[in-house]
């Protein structure tokens, strides 16, 4: 079941354009991002602590985090790309 929310996409003179707006569920666990599947609209997500705007503004929560629950917009995921390790091991240079 896929909820949509309608959002402004821009001003222009012609009118405003609408586009749908829906969220997706992200987990993060011991360092490893995965998606969940479970979507919802943006009026449901957009006061959460979780809510991300961009990838790199939810890989920046994530890592403060530590571990928990976000909502990432819909094509923000990389493609072909199941899960995201936050962490990286050291690399000790000598």
């Amino acid at each position: 079941m896929a909820v949509w929310k309608l959002q402004r996409e821009s001003i222009e003179p012609g009118g405003p354009v609408l586009k749908r707006q829906a969220y997706e569920e992200v987990r993060v666990y011991d360092g490893v991002a995965e998606r969940t599947g479970v979507q919802f609209a943006r009026s449901e997500v957009r006061r959460s602590s979780g809510h991300c705007a961009s990838l790199s503004d939810f890989l920046r929560k994530a890592r403060a985090a530590g571990e928990g629950t976000f909502y990432m917009p819909l094509g923000t995921w990389p493609a072909d790309t199941q899960r995201i390790e936050l962490r990286k091991p050291w690399v000790v240079m000598s």
